[in-house]
C-alpha cells in the first residue's frame, strides 16, 4: 500500500468514530454545517449584489445609451455626416441624434422644471422609449399627435394640433397629468417682444407616459420629437449630441475611443463618453460595496474553519496512542501529517459543496417567490437575483482554501508527537 493510500484510508476511518467516540463525529458534522452555511450565505448575498448591479445598469443604460458623442462647442451642425462616420466604426449597431434642454412645464395644478429630450422617429432611441410606454400607439402619438380640444380667448372649445410630449409616470403622479391634456412649456431662451425680452412659450399635449423604473428620470425627463424640439429651442438643423449603441456593452470604452479617432481625434472638437464614464461614481461605489460584503461575509467561513481546527485537535488528542503506534511501525512524519490534512480537506470540501448547492437552491427560491421592495427607493419591485458561475467558483475556491489552511496546525501537531513520550504513560 502506498503512503498516500495509507493516509487516505486512515483519514476516512477517523472521520466516523466508534460509538464510544461519537462526540467527535458530532463535532465533525457541526464543522461541515458551519462551512456549508457560510458558503451558502455568501453565495446568496453575492447573487443579490450582482442582481442589483445588473438591474441598475440595465435601467440606466436602457434610459440613456451606451455611448454619447458631443462637440465641445455645444451644437453639432453636420450631424448626418458625423452619424455616417460613427456607423462605420466596428462594433457600432446604431446612431441616433438627440437634443437636450431645460424647460419649465406648467399646468393648471402647478409647475416644475424638467429636461426635454428630442428624439427622431424610427431610431433606436424611439424603439427604446417604446419599450417603456403602454403600446406602440403612444409612440406614434409623440410624432403624429392627434388634435386636442382647447379653449380659445373667447372661452370656446376648438380643435388644434399641438406637438406631443411623453412624460414619466412619477411626473404624471405628482402633477396629476392626463394623457391627451394640453400643457405649457417655457424655454429659458429669451425672445424679443413689444413688451421686452420674454421667455419663449408653447403649448404641448401629453402623448404618452413611460415607466422606466427610475424615479429620478421619470420625475424630471420628458421626450419630444426631434423636429419640434429643434424649433422650440431655436436649434435650426443642429442637435445636442449623438447616441451610439454597440454590440457588446462591455466593449463601450474601446468603441468610444475608436469613434473619437474616426472623427479626427480630440483636435476635431468631438468627445465620446461611454456608460461607465458617465456613471463612474455609482459603479465604483457598487463594486466597492460588493467587495466589502464579500470580505465581511467571508469571516463566517473563517469562523467555521476554527471548528475544523478544534475537531482535528480533538482527534489528535484522542488518537495520540494510534499515532505513536503508527510511527513506531514505520509511518513517516509526512504521512501522519497527510492524514489530518486529508481529514480537514474532506470536511471543508463537503461543507463547501453543500454550501454551493444550498446557495444555488436559495437563489432559485428568491427568484421564484421574490422579496418585495419599495419601487420608489430601489427602482425595482422585488429583490433581483443573478447567479454567475464566476461568483460561485470564487466563493467555493476561497472557502476551500481557508479550510485547507485550517488543517496545517493540527497536522503539524500530530506529526510532531514523539512515540516514546506518548507510549511511556499508556
Amino acid at each position: 500500500m502506498s503512503s498516500h493510500a495509507f493516509s487516505r484510508k486512515i483519514a476516512l476511518r477517523y472521520l466516523w468514530s466508534r460509538r464510544g467516540e461519537a462526540f467527535i463525529t458530532i463535532i465533525t458534522i457541526i464543522s461541515v454545517l458551519g462551512v456549508a452555511i457560510g458558503v451558502m450565505v455568501l453565495n446568496m448575498v453575492m447573487a443579490v449584489m450582482t442582481g442589483f448591479q445588473h438591474e441598475l445598469r440595465e435601467k440606466i443604460v436602457g434610459t440613456n445609451s451606451h455611448i454619447v458623442v458631443r462637440r465641445l462647442s455645444g451644437k453639432i451642425q453636420d450631424w448626418q455626416e458625423v452619424s455616417h462616420k460613427i456607423a462605420d466604426v466596428p462594433g457600432v449597431t446604431s446612431v441616433s441624434a438627440f437634443t437636450y434642454h431645460q424647460a419649465l412645464l406648467r399646468t393648471q395644478t402647478g409647475s416644475t422644471g424638467i429636461l426635454i429630450r428630442g428624439i427622431e422617429q424610427g431610431t433606436s432611441a424611439a424603439a427604446q422609449l417604446a419599450g417603456y410606454v403602454d403600446g406602440k400607439k403612444d409612440i406614434d402619438a409623440l410624432f403624429n399627435p392627434p388634435p386636442v380640444l382647447v379653449s380659445n380667448e373667447m372661452g370656446e372649445q376648438e380643435s388644434v394640433s399641438l406637438p406631443g410630449l411623453v412624460v414619466g409616470k412619477e411626473l404624471v403622479r405628482s402633477l396629476g397629468l392626463i394623457p391627451g391634456s394640453p400643457v405649457s412649456l417655457l424655454s429659458p431662451t429669451m425672445t424679443s417682444s413689444p413688451f421686452g425680452l420674454m421667455p419663449k412659450f408653447r403649448r404641448f399635449t401629453i402623448a404618452g407616459v413611460y415607466n422606466s423604473g427610475l424615479v429620478e428620470y421619470e420625475s424630471g425627463l420628458a421626450y419630444a420629437s426631434l423636429s419640434e424640439a429643434q424649433k422650440f429651442f431655436n436649434m435650426g438643423n443642429s442637435v445636442s449630441g449623438l447616441e451610439v449603441r454597440v454590440k457588446n456593452i462591455d466593449e463601450s470604452p474601446r468603441v468610444a475611443k475608436a469613434i473619437v479617432e474616426a472623427l479626427g481625434g480630440l483636435s476635431s472638437g468631438f468627445y465620446a463618453q461611454d456608460w461607465t464614464e458617465t456613471n463612474k461614481p455609482l459603479w465604483d461605489a457598487m463594486k466597492l460595496e460588493k467587495k466589502v460584503y464579500f470580505i465581511v461575509l467571508l469571516l463566517i467561513v473563517v469562523m467555521a474553519s476554527f471548528s475544523i481546527i478544534s475537531t482535528l485537535i480533538m482527534i489528535v488528542l484522542e488518537k495520540r496512542k494510534d499515532i505513536a503506534v503508527l510511527k513506531t511501525m514505520g509511518a513517516t512524519t509526512a504521512s501522519i501529517s497527510r492524514i489530518f490534512i486529508l481529514q480537514g480537506s474532506v470536511i471543508g470540501g463537503v461543507g463547501t459543496l453543500a454550501g454551493l448547492a444550498g446557495g444555488y437552491l436559495g437563489c432559485l427560491a428568491l427568484q421564484k417567490y421574490g422579496f418585495p421592495l419599495d419601487e420608489r427607493i430601489f427602482q425595482m419591485s422585488t429583490v433581483p437575483v443573478r447567479m454567475e458561475f464566476a461568483n460561485f467558483a470564487l466563493v467555493g475556491l476561497t472557502a476551500f482554501c481557508i479550510c485547507f489552511l485550517a488543517t496545517i496546525y493540527p497536522a503539524r501537531r500530530a506529526s510532531s508527537l514523539e512515540p516514546s513520550e506518548v507510549l511511556r504513560y499508556e
